[in-house]
């Protein structure tokens, strides 16, 4: 079955770091709210395998989590892939940690 979560708040990091922890295999749909429009809104990375997760730009580096920079997390990269598309919304998949024509992990 799915484990499927929500980060959405500050407070919520230490729980988004122990899921990434618990669940290496999963996928975490990054959003940044700030340009709604833009293709690099939605990214899709490895919840183990990406350095862009685990350094961050240095303005996101202390919060990871907050309002305008969700994490949606999932052990099944189809459920993410299929909320975006259920939506309508673009979304990609990460050129660090994921095979951007396959899907596959790097």
């Amino acid at each position: 079955m799915d484990n499927y979560r929500e980060f959405t708040e500050e407070s919520e990091v230490p729980a988004y770091l122990e899921w990434r922890k618990h669940n290496p295999g999963g996928f975490v749909l990054n959003i940044n709210t700030w340009t709604p429009t833009s293709p690099m809104t939605y990214i899709i990375h490895s919840a183990k395998r990406c350095p862009s997760l685990d350094s961050p730009p240095l303005k996101n580096r202390d919060n990871p989590i907050t309002s305008d920079h969700p994490k949606l997390c999932s052990t099944d990269i189809q459920d993410l892939i299929g909320r975006m598309e259920l939506k309508g919304l673009p979304y990609k998949l990460c050129g660090c940690c994921l095979e951007v024509h396959t899907g596959s992990l790097k």
